[in-house]
C-alpha cells in the first residue's frame, strides 16, 4: 500500500478482510514478489518522509509479514520461490538504520516495540510464531510444510535464528512429544485442528532438511527461545511435552537429550506399521542422523552409525560368499546402528 498523497490512512479492516484482498496468482510469482518488494520500500519511504506515524508503520509491518506468510504457505514446498522470499527479507534487513545517513538514523531507531526499522525486521518473528502457534493446526499438511520451508530457511541463513527456532520447538513438541493419533481416523475432519502425526511430520522433515545444523547447534548449546527477545513466549511453552517428560526430559528449550529423544521417536514411528508414516518417519531420521557430523559437532550415535553404514556393504557381500556385487539399495538399514 503506497501513500502517494502524503497521508497513510490504514483502512479499519480485520485481518481476515485484509487477507481476502491479497489476490495472489500462483501462476505469476514474479508479480507477487514485486508487490511485496514495492510494499517494503513504500513502508520505509512513508515513514522516513513523515507520511506515516510509528503506530501506522507498525500496522503496515504486521500486514506485510502476514501477507508474506500467506504467500509462503500457498507456495509449493519444492518451489525455488521460497528462496526468493528469503532473499527479499535479507534485502529488507539491509535497508536498516545502520545503512542510513546519521541525520536519519535517529528517526528510524525504534518501532513501538523497541526494534529498529529495518535492521531488526520488527514484528517478523512475532507474526511467524503466531502463524505457527495460533493458526497452523488449521492449515493443510501441504501449507504447513510450505511455511516450514520458509521459516527453516530463514533460520538457516541467520535471520533471527535464536528467536525463529521457537517455531521448530513448537512444531516438534506438538508432533513428537504430544499424544495424538499416528494416522487419520475415519471420523476426523480436515481443518478441524485435530492433526495426526503423519500430517505434521512433513513440516518436521522440512525443518530437518533446511536447518538441522542450526537446530542441533541450539540443542548442544541448551538454547531456550523463551530467554530471547521474542514476545509472548515463556518457559511453559518451551517446556518438554508429556511424552518427553515421561522419558525424563526436563530442561525447557533445546537440549541434547531432547534432540536424541526426537531421533528415537522417528525410529519408534518407523516401526508403527502404518504407511505412509513409515516412509515419512524414516526420512526424518535420515535427515537428522548426521546433523552434528555435517558441521563438525559431536552428537552421540552419529559417528558409530556412519561407521556401521560404511561396513554394511562388506558384510552383505561376505554373507553372499563374496560373489557378485552389492548395490546400496540392497542394504537393509538398521536405525539402531546409532546405539553406542
Amino acid at each position: 500500500m503506497d501513500c502517494p498523497e502524503g497521508n497513510c490512512v490504514i483502512p479499519c479492516l480485520t485481518r481476515e478482510e485484509k487477507r481476502q484482498r491479497y489476490g495472489h496468482d500462483p501462476a505469476n510469482p514474479q508479480e507477487t514478489w514485486e508487490g511485496l518488494r514495492n510494499n517494503i520500500y513504500s513502508i520505509g519511504r512513508s515513514y522516513l518522509d513523515n507520511h506515516c506515524t510509528a503506530a501506522e508503520t507498525e500496522s503496515r509491518l504486521h500486514d506485510l509479514w502476514d501477507e508474506l506468510i500467506h504467500v509462503a504457505k500457498m507456495t509449493p514446498a519444492h518451489s525455488p520461490e521460497h528462496d526468493r522470499l528469503v532473499v527479499l527479507i535479507l534485502e529488507a534487513r539491509e535497508l536498516g538504520s545502520d545503512a542510513l545517513p546519521v541525520t536519519k538514523a535517529c528517526e528510524v531507531a525504534t518501532m513501538p516495540n523497541g526494534q529498529r526499522l529495518w535492521a531488526d525486521l520488527p514484528y517478523l518473528v512475532q507474526e511467524i510464531y503466531a502463524a505457527w502457534a495460533k493458526e497452523s493446526m488449521r492449515f493443510s499438511s501441504q501449507e504447513r510444510q510450505s511455511l516450514a520451508v520458509l521459516t527453516a530457511k530463514l533460520c538457516a541463513v541467520g535471520v533471527c535464528p535464536d528467536q525463529l527456532s521457537c517455531c521448530a520447538l513448537w512444531l516438534f513438541k506438538e508432533t513428537l512429544e504430544t499424544a495424538r493419533d499416528d494416522v487419520s481416523l475415519p471420523s476426523s475432519k480436515p481443518g478441524d485442528g485435530s492433526n495426526t502425526i503423519v500430517e505434521l511430520l512433513p513440516a518436521c522433515l522440512e525443518w530437518l532438511k533446511q536447518s538441522s545444523h542450526k537446530l542441533v547447534k541450539l540443542s548442544l548449546a541448551g538454547h531456550d527461545p523463551a530467554t530471547a527477545l521474542t514476545a509472548d513466549l515463556n518457559d511453559s511453552q518451551t517446556a518438554p511435552g508429556e511424552l518427553a517428560v515421561k522419558a525424563n526430559i526436563k530442561q525447557p528449550g533445546f537440549s541434547l537429550p531432547r534432540w536424541l529423544f526426537w531421533r528415537q521417536r522417528f525410529k519408534d514411528l518407523y516401526r508403527c506399521g502404518h504407511e505412509p508414516l513409515i516412509r515419512m518417519a524414516r526420512a526424518c531420521f535420515e535427515a537428522s542422523i548426521f546433523s552434528g557430523l555435517n558441521v563438525g559437532l559431536t552428537v552421540p550415535g552419529e559417528q558409530i552409525y556412519l561407521d556401521r553404514l560404511f561396513k554394511a556393504p562388506d558384510k552383505e557381500l561376505a554373507a553372499r560368499g563374496k560373489k557378485g556385487s552389492v548395490d546400496a539399495s540392497e542394504i537393509e538399514i538398521d536405525m539402531d546402528w546409532d546405539k553406542e
